[in-house]
């Protein structure tokens, strides 16, 4: 009896009553599917996408099957699906590891339709939405599993920085594959989801990789909403340019007075149309905050001290955070608005057995060759490194504006004081007036915009006035045709 007829349920009368039985009719084919389709993976890649609008690619490839792997069935399907479909109504690619297959693990098969779907996503210009949950690699096909690891490595990097990628990690994803994850655009954890190089068993550690994460999720269908709404933020690849729509909000809406050096949440809602945006690494105490949004029509990115956590202080772990995001957007010509309320770097010892240089390194890397529209706006402090890293004019910011208030300089009022002025303290020069005087003079906006390093100084009512007409004004300028650049996994 052919092999065929057995996965599919035929029995030998079936086979005897049918000329054709040799291979499973049409209808017989669909039924298989569609028990073979009553998986967490298939539930998961189909909640994805639009209703009724999934379409499988590849869906009868078989896993190779070998005498010496006893865990393979003769005709067993393939630990991964893939296909296509409408997210808001826009065309994407997507792959989900099936982890009652075999486990999930990678074989030659397994990389194959994944790099198929690739190509297709690439040619078409359509993002790629990945969800992991394997194992690792079928030891029993030793070298030609490694080799799937690379090749699927490879479709990743060229898809860089010409297709958005994102990563939802629904359950394992262990040791090779965590390193593919990392290489996506996005990347988003779940409740069930285990992200991690090394065994715990062996490290000690779950999810160490926590530092990559864009998003960590409950559960599946609260990544699978953060995905759609990334999407929808996203241009569909690097040709694509500058999204832009009618303004769903009022442009020339004004705020209202707020405590800058709070809660910066509450500025980014009261700045995005309708108060809508998607935050990226989301960290209670990161003193920088990264999100998606839309502001006046225009898709962008936004950069934003969180003084509140540390002074805002440029560490490390923020700086690579800042890095990488600017990086993304300008690879998919998004706008960046950089909201600057920093008292410098964070000066420790911590940050200094670190790699901080580099890192540092990284974020005027980013900012100073990124082509997209850059906007940015000063709000209560912006001293030393924090002012030149974050969006200066010298690093390449287009339209810097500064609130009146402002403190710039390259030492806070405080500090400037005490170094330069600390020997003309006396009973009728207080160490206070000489900090007061110093930031009205030396340190003020007004100083800045009188060398040109400021374009305007304004107040917060008028912020997003300010912001809407800069970022309509400069939309067009990132929208050169073609792939700019990889994103590179900082």
């Amino acid at each position: 009896m052919p092999q065929a007829n057995r996965e599919f349920g035929l029995n030998k009368k079936d086979v005897t009553e049918k000329a054709s039985a040799v291979l499973p009719t049409a209808a017989e084919l669909r039924k298989a599917l569609a028990k073979a389709g009553k998986t967490d993976a298939m539930a998961r890649i189909r909640s994805l996408f639009d209703a009724k609008t999934f379409v499988e690619l590849g869906a009868y490839t078989k896993r190779r099957f070998s005498e010496t792997n006893p865990g393979v069935k003769e005709d067993e399907f393939e630990g991964v699906i893939c296909g296509y479909g409408a997210v808001n109504g826009e065309l994407v690619f997507a792959f989900s590891q099936d982890a009652s297959r075999m486990k999930g693990a990678l074989d030659a098969a397994h990389a194959r339709k994944i790099c198929a779907l690739y190509d297709m996503a690439v040619k078409n210009g359509a993002p790629v939405v990945g969800i992991f949950d394997s194992a690792g690699a079928d030891i029993f096909e030793g070298v030609d599993a490694l080799a799937g690891y690379g090749l699927i490595m490879q479709a990743v990097s060229r898809a860089s920085g010409v297709v958005p990628q994102i990563a939802l990690i629904a359950g394992n994803c262990i040791g090779s594959f965590a390193a593919i994850a990392a290489m996506f655009d996005i990347l988003v954890t779940t409740g069930s989801g285990h992200l991690y190089v090394g065994s715990p068993s062996l490290t000690g550690a779950v999810n160490a990789q926590a530092a990559v994460v864009s998003h960590d999720a409950a559960d599946m269908l609260e990544a699978v909403a953060y995905a759609r709404r990334v999407l929808s933020i996203l241009p569909q690849n690097s040709s694509e340019g500058t999204p832009v729509d009618e303004a769903a909000d009022n442009l020339n809406r004004t705020l209202d007075a707020m405590d800058l050096d709070g809660d910066v949440h509450l500025l980014l809602s009261a700045i995005a149309d309708k108060g809508e945006y998607v935050e990226t690494g989301a960290d209670p105490k990161a003193p920088i905050l990264t999100a998606l949004t839309v502001i006046g029509g225009v898709h962008c990115g936004i950069v934003a001290s969180a003084f509140a956590n540390k002074e805002g202080r440029i560490d490390a772990a923020a700086a690579r955070k800042a890095a990488r995001f600017v990086d993304f957007c300008d690879a998919f010509s998004l706008p960046v608005l950089t909201l600057v309320n920093s008292a410098g770097f964070a000066l420790c010892a911590e940050n200094e057995q670190a790699p901080f240089a580099a890192e540092l390194a990284k974020l005027a890397t980013a900012y100073t060759r990124s082509e997209n529209a850059k906007v940015t706006v000063i709000l209560n402090h912006a001293i030393g490194g924090a002012y030149i890293l974050l969006g200066s004019k010298s690093v390449g910011g287009d339209v810097v504006y500064a609130f009146e208030n402002a403190e710039i300089g390259a030492l806070s009022s405080a500090s400037s004081v005490a170094f330069a002025l600390n020997d003309t303290i006396s009973t009728s020069t207080s160490r206070k007036q000489l900090e007061e005087d110093w930031r009205l003079s030396l340190a003020s906006p007004v100083a800045a915009a009188s060398t040109g390093q400021i374009d305007d100084i304004i107040g917060i009512p008028e912020l997003r006035q300010r912001i809407c007409s800069a970022m309509l004004l400069l939309a067009a300028k990132g929208s050169a045709k073609g792939r700019r650049h990889s994103v590179l996994p900082l």
